[in-house]
């Protein structure tokens, strides 16, 4: 059985509350927007991660992929990831590398786990209106 993605989202940075353990999530985004073409997304930027369903140690990576021929344009390293209980929910924090944008159009961010898609999360790419 393949674990479950319960959350997938993008942040300008995720928080630890030293007091609870709880994560505390900023500036979350799905849509981008530059100027011109092509270019680089660089600023900084979080991945927040929920699985649950790990019945074994796995393998996760995250992969940054262009809809329009589904090319993979980047791949984060591999986490391994380990749960004592398959109910209980396991939570990341990835940084993510500066990743590409070379047109406008659709994206996605997809965890992969053990090469197993388990979900993913969809970036529009546009450009910046003019004022």
């Amino acid at each position: 059985m393949r674990p479950t993605l319960q959350a997938l989202v993008l942040a300008d940075q995720v928080y630890v509350d030293a007091a609870s353990g709880k994560k505390i999530i900023a500036g979350t985004f799905n849509i981008l927007r530059t100027g011109e073409f092509p270019t680089t997304f660089a600023r900084s930027t979080f991945a927040y991660i929920n699985l649950t369903n790990i019945r074994q140690r796995t393998e996760l990576e995250l992969r940054y992929v262009d809809l329009e021929d589904n090319r993979v344009l980047m791949r984060s390293p591999r986490i391994e990831v380990q749960s004592p209980d398959p109910l209980q929910g396991v939570e990341l924090v990835v940084e993510l590398p500066p990743f590409p944008m070379p047109h406008a159009g659709t994206y996605a961010f997809e965890a992969h786990a053990d090469d197993e898609l388990v979900g993913s999360l969809r970036i529009t790419v546009a450009k910046r209106r003019q004022p």
